[in-house]
């Protein structure tokens, strides 16, 4: 029997009796990628043989595609709903829960996951196929191995998921990873009201001690996931109004919790207090980044996540931000993640005026059409320098559609250059270079 009919013969019948001796903890043998990598070709340079760099990952708990998209599925029904407690809320959300994981399933990335593994394990492109492939990998760091072999990744960079600043021990290969770490959680009230904080500037300097200990710990950028709660702009706070602000906000209670971390309150004098102080910390904050050579990573996109608002998402007030004095003087680099869509054109502004902020790919790699769009964008306005390929996914295969998908769009934009616009062979390789993995070495100081 030809290896890659193997699973195809098991059938939907196999395929659940694999799931079921997962799930009952047997070991499985590793079902390996069948298929030869394709070549994927500008002209005589093969993007396929180019190494790639994730620039932004995540890491979850293993499991199959299926109970993967039912946690997604649970998630997005109730990102759907006001986060303030109502009578009905949670048998509501449950009511949700069926059409968005319907939803999700259509999704591109979803098509083109069960895609991808059709052709590269020699299966049907069916969930079954999907969930059955994954099962049989039963070391998870072994698979991540595998795969960013497979698809010649050489390391990603990982949001650390811990509120400690130490360089984390996930399933990836520990030889493959760099970490950042999400600012997030400590920008909250909470975080500061059980360390005792009083005032402003104690909560600066705690905040601070914090990102200097990710530094030494070999952190490489710190990352901003506000634009879940609140707008990505900054004023500048003096320090009187900020302790001013904090003192308003231990004060309240709030009425509801976003992801049940981030506060909310029903009048808008609490929510300017919140944000008050946040933007003193966070100009502290990207001071001292620069200073201590650590990125500053800037979620801008609205898709999929049913918590994200276009008004949050809206990088145009990070322009004053771009032009700070003392920022500029620390040589603080920027880096605007998931590509601003659908803002991306004024991502696409801000990294052809500015040489210390870039952006990265990561979740649209996974929409060949918009991935596309986007990349023709940033290319046509600024140097491919400035973008960095990315994930923002966590399962080995997700990972290796990510770069698999950013090679062939990639191809298909560079191929226009090279034909049309007079691009010469060097030129387009050095492109994919850069886009691959060149930008991505550089920022984040990835040496394997």
């Amino acid at each position: 029997m030809r290896r890659r009919h193997a699973l195809k013969m098991i059938g939907l019948g196999g395929a659940a009796a694999l799931l079921a001796q997962n799930e009952r903890g047997e070991a499985g043998s590793v079902v390996p990628p069948t298929a030869s990598r394709p070549e994927i070709k500008v002209g005589p340079v093969n993007l396929s043989m180019i190494e790639a760099i994730d620039a932004h990952t995540h890491e979850r708990p293993f499991a199959t595609a299926s109970k993967s998209n039912a946690t997604y599925a649970k998630g997005f029904a109730d990102g759907a709903l006001p986060p303030q407690p109502f009578p009905g809320r949670d048998a509501l959300r449950d009511q949700l829960i069926p059409a968005f994981a319907q939803h999700w399933e259509q999704m591109p990335p979803q098509v083109g996951l069960r895609n991808y593994i059709g052709r590269t394990y020699g299966v049907e492109p069916t969930r079954e196929n999907v969930d059955a492939v994954i099962a049989r990998h039963r070391d998870p760091t072994d698979y991540y191995r595998e795969k960013m072999d497979y698809e010649r990744i050489a390391a990603v960079v990982l949001q650390s998921e811990s509120t400690e600043p130490v360089r984390p021990k996930p399933l990836f290969p520990d030889d493959r990873f760099v970490w950042t770490f999400s600012i997030g959680p400590l920008l909250q009230p909470g975080w500061a009201k059980e360390r005792g904080i009083t005032d402003i500037e104690d909560y600066r300097r705690a905040l601070l001690d914090v990102v200097a200990t990710c530094a030494n710990n070999g952190c490489r950028g710190i990352k901003l996931p506000i634009a879940y709660y609140r707008p990505i702009s900054f004023k500048k706070v003096s320090r009187e109004d900020a302790d001013r602000a904090l003192k308003v906000a231990f004060a309240a209670k709030p009425s509801g919790y976003i992801e049940g971390r981030a506060p909310v309150y029903d009048d808008d004098a609490t929510t300017a207090a919140l944000w008050a102080y946040e933007d003193y910390l966070l100009n502290a904050l990207f001071v001292q980044a620069g200073k201590l050579n650590l990125n500053i990573v800037i979620h801008v996109c609205v898709a999929l996540n049913t918590l994200l608002r276009a008004d949050w998402n809206d990088p145009r007030g990070l322009y004053s931000t771009f032009t700070d004095p003392d920022i500029q003087r620390a040589g603080t680099r920027f880096v605007l993640i998931h590509s601003g869509y659908p803002y991306h054109h004024h991502v696409a502004s801000f990294i052809s005026q500015f040489p210390n902020v870039y952006t990265d790919l990561s979740y649209v790699s996974h929409h060949p059409g918009t991935l596309e769009e986007v990349l023709r964008v940033f290319l046509g306005l600024a140097p491919a320098e400035k973008i960095m390929h990315g994930s923002d996914f966590s399962g080995p295969e997700a990972l290796a559609y990510s770069v698999d998908n950013q090679r062939r769009v990639l191809a298909k934009v560079l191929t226009d250059y090279r034909s049309h616009f007079g691009w010469t062979d060097r030129d387009c390789e050095r492109m994919a270079r850069a886009v691959l993995s060149g930008t991505a070495r550089k920022v984040f100081g990835i040496a394997v």
